[in-house]
């Protein structure tokens, strides 16, 4: 049997989205095209860290939404073949 924890993103109003397993990668999109990618760690069920930072799921789901920023896992972005660049962004 696994142990292996699972991060559950929702939007704001906390419906399900996707789910991620922990320690994975998570691809935010942004209306510029600038894409970032931020490492993801378990904390509980309502929390998880961001590149060493804890946020409440559904707070960054919220900011998400305010600022227009797409995000899915790391994965998804993989099996479609695009180009990837990286930049970093602050996400307060």
């Amino acid at each position: 049997m696994s142990s292996r924890k699972i991060i559950s993103f929702t939007d704001s109003r906390g419906n399900p989205l996707f789910s991620l397993p922990d320690s994975s990668f998570l691809r935010l999109e942004y209306g510029n095209g600038d894409c970032v990618c931020v490492f993801c760690r378990y904390h509980s069920e309502e929390q998880v860290e961001m590149d060493g930072k804890c946020r409440s799921i559904r707070q960054f789901a919220k900011q998400m939404e305010k600022n227009g920023i797409r995000y899915r896992p790391m994965s998804e972005t993989k099996r479609k073949g695009g180009r990837e660049v990286w930049q970093r962004r602050n996400m307060n």
